[in-house]
């Protein structure tokens, strides 16, 4: 091979490297700095195996996304309506249900950090209402192209903090256990402390996330594990928006790199927030108050790599938050649009701000949301991820009869629909089994 190719190729790799990426911005948040660390920290090691099956499960439902945009030109918006409105007006309602509650988790998660690390005498509310503001505003002057680059370094920062701070948290342990004098049986000065808590965190006395107590978590943990599958929508449209931003279409080949690129990071950094999780943490789950619970998400890294790195951790946390709410403020709008644009054809022609007009609508509906929802900020984490995994089954569906009406040349590998179909029984037997244990039987 020779430099010429291999610069070629190099070339190719990454300027393919943009809808992935949002998409992993989207993913890298809440289900990973919440919902990962929560895991690890109650469940402990145990966990890791719903983080992989939840992963590989909805992969071939979000891969879809991209294949279908890549092969046809359009959007699965637009293949959700040619299966019908009985269909597309369902889709419609949920996407509205679960845009309201991204926004005012994401928002909100990210306030939490802002008031802990610089604005403490702001209220949460009031600052993820400014959160959600700006962020639309910076999407609307920038377009898609500073939304891209934007998302991009968010999730770059964020991706090399917490590799260091995993790469050190295994190094203290490791050393601790390295230094502890063999011959006389006892533990050394200043190690006691840190073998103590390893084995704390990582031992069998922790809840089972097997049990049946444990389901409901599961079912939210996985809800938002990497995203829910509304994000395969967003990874057509996004795909459909850079070929028009570009004025080029990408490849199938091309759009393949730049999803699994993205997904197989969404895939690495939710293993590693499981791992700060189970050697950080505590065994008490997500702290109720506002503050406390930012303090543990910072402290994670701290802890490991020093109190002088707070305020570096600090801007990474708010980077990755941030990056999922900049993608959701973006994608949410973008698909309800062209939603209606798919329902009523003549509002094409208006000249109404309308993408603009239902992120205004969002954002308050959002900040009522926020106001109103007093049964605390946990509860309403998992109410809001164990709707979307509830939905999740629907939107698998939708995405497998989408796919089978491209030709046979942009049809997926066999395997790939197998997959899928086990994919499809997987997020429905749980579904199913979570409704009927909780509303049917109410033994959960």
């Amino acid at each position: 091979m020779t430099s010429a190719t291999e610069n070629d190729r190099s070339k190719f790799s990454l300027s393919q490297i943009g809808p992935g990426l949002l998409m992993a911005g989207a993913a890298i948040g809440v289900s990973h700095l919440v919902q990962s660390t929560r895991a690890g920290a109650m469940y402990g090691w145990g966990a890791l195996i719903f983080v992989l099956l939840a992963n590989l499960m909805k992969y071939p439902f979000y891969e879809y996304g991209h294949r279908y945009a890549a092969a046809s030109g359009q959007n699965l918006i637009q293949a959700y309506r040619q299966q019908g409105r009985q269909i597309f007006v369902p889709f419609m309602i949920i996407s509205a249900i679960s845009a309201v509650g991204s926004f005012a988790v994401d928002a909100f998660v990210a306030a939490m950090l802002l008031q802990y690390l610089w604005l403490p005498q702001v209220s949460a509310t009031v600052l993820a209402i400014s959160v959600l503001i700006f962020c639309w505003g910076l999407i609307a002057v920038g377009r898609y192209r500073l939304f891209e680059q934007v998302t991009k370094w968010c999730v770059i920062l964020l991706s090399i903090a917490t590799v260091a701070a995993v790469t050190m948290a295994v190094s203290t342990v490791v050393s601790g256990f390295l230094s502890e004098p063999l011959s006389s049986g006892s533990i050394a000065p200043g190690v006691e402390s840190t073998v103590l808590e390893v084995a704390y965190t990582t031992s069998s006395g922790r809840g089972s996330i097997f049990s049946l107590k444990a389901l409901p978590f599961v079912i939210a943990f996985m809800g938002w594990m990497p995203g829910g599958l509304e994000l395969s929508v967003w990874q057509s449209l996004w795909v459909q928006a850079n070929g028009q931003d570009s004025g080029k279409a990408a490849s199938m080949a091309e759009a393949s790199f730049d999803f699994n690129f993205g997904y197989v990071l969404t895939v690495v950094l939710a293993c590693l927030f499981l791992v700060l999780g189970t050697l950080t943490l505590p065994a008490q789950g997500m702290a109720a108050e506002p503050a406390a619970f930012a303090g543990q998400l910072v402290g994670m890294y701290t802890s490991y790599i020093g109190a002088w790195a707070e305020p570096v951790i600090g801007v990474c946390a708010i980077a990755a938050i941030f990056s999922t709410t900049f993608t959701v403020v973006d994608a949410f709008p973008r698909t309800l649009e062209a939603g209606i644009y798919e329902l009523w054809p003549s509002a094409r022609a208006s000249t109404l701000p309308i993408r603009g007009a239902i992120a205004l609508i969002l954002i308050t509906l959002a900040t009522l949301l926020l106001n109103f929802f007093t049964a605390g900020f946990e509860p309403l984490i998992n109410t809001i991820t164990i709707i979307a995994f509830v939905f999740a089954p629907f939107y698998a569906w939708l995405n497998i009869r989408s796919i089978r009406t491209l030709p046979v040349e942009s049809q997926p590998k066999p395997w790939l629909i197998r997959l899928a179909t086990v994919g499809l029984m997987y997020l429905s037997g749980f579904s199913l089994l979570f409704i009927v244990l909780e509303f049917v039987l109410g033994l959960i």
